[in-house]
């Protein structure tokens, strides 16, 4: 792997700790882990005004942690749920990611 694919698993791994690293975006993750939602509401429920409740909910999307669909009920509704994700951060991915930097 070539210094841009390392910046690239560093940044990657940065982003994704830093989206999390934000309280609002872990309590929706673990209210959609319950069960699927719509944003409104999961703006209600963390007193957020709609449109930064979307606002987070799609960063959350565009990291790949949700994923959406809308819902035909009374009206069209854009639902939220968890998708299958994995997060490890252990002394031994640290090392393999230290070895590919000093090799590089």
């Amino acid at each position: 792997m070539g210094e841009d694919g390392e910046k690239d698993e560093i940044g990657g791994l940065a982003e994704v700790l830093r989206m999390l690293a934000n309280p609002i975006r872990l309590k929706m993750l673990a209210y959609i882990a319950v069960r699927p939602r719509h944003a409104y509401e999961l703006s209600k429920k963390l007193g957020l005004s709609y449109p930064l409740t979307h606002m987070h909910l799609r960063a959350l999307e565009r990291l790949g942690l949700v994923e959406s669909e809308v819902v035909e009920e009374a009206r069209a509704k854009r639902v939220y749920k968890l998708k299958d994700f994995r997060i490890v951060i252990s002394p031994e991915e640290l090392r393999k990611l230290g070895e590919k930097l000093e090799s590089g």
